[in-house]
């Protein structure tokens, strides 16, 4: 589902100044990360250049996905990768591209946020019915 932007002069602040207006979009930044996310356990491939490894996912929302990769491997904010996998019950690969939004330890792995920035239409559809299963 995609929000409405309103258009505005680009050199005008909006009603309520630029503060309040970040602290808007941080707010539903968040509120959109939490939406929907439930628990998975299933393998991710994740490409990252020329580079391909084998990931677990943790969780997962029609917006993103949580996965644990091998300690060692560590990514930048912002980061774009690839990603592959099928979701739990089904035997469709969903392809996605994404963008890292976090990456910590995690005991002895790491735990890597990506954010969904390109997903077919068919592949969403997947993602947002196994989340309503859950």
């Amino acid at each position: 589902m995609k929000a409405r932007v309103k258009q505005m002069h680009p050199h005008m602040p909006p009603a309520g100044g630029v503060a309040e207006s970040e602290r808007r979009q941080r707010q539903a930044d968040e509120d959109r990360r939490r939406a929907g996310r439930v628990p998975a356990t299933f393998g991710v491939s994740e490409a990252d250049g020329s580079h391909v490894h084998l990931c677990q996912a943790e969780d997962i929302a029609i917006g993103g996905i949580t996965i644990k990769h091998a300690r060692g491997l560590s990514h930048q904010p912002r980061t774009e990768v690839a990603l592959r996998f099928a979701l739990p019950g089904s035997i469709e690969e969903i392809e996605a591209r994404g963008e890292i939004v976090s990456d910590s330890g995690a005991g002895r792995f790491r735990r890597t946020g990506v954010r969904f920035v390109a997903v077919r239409p068919e592949h969403q559809k997947l993602i947002a019915a196994y989340c309503r299963r859950r």
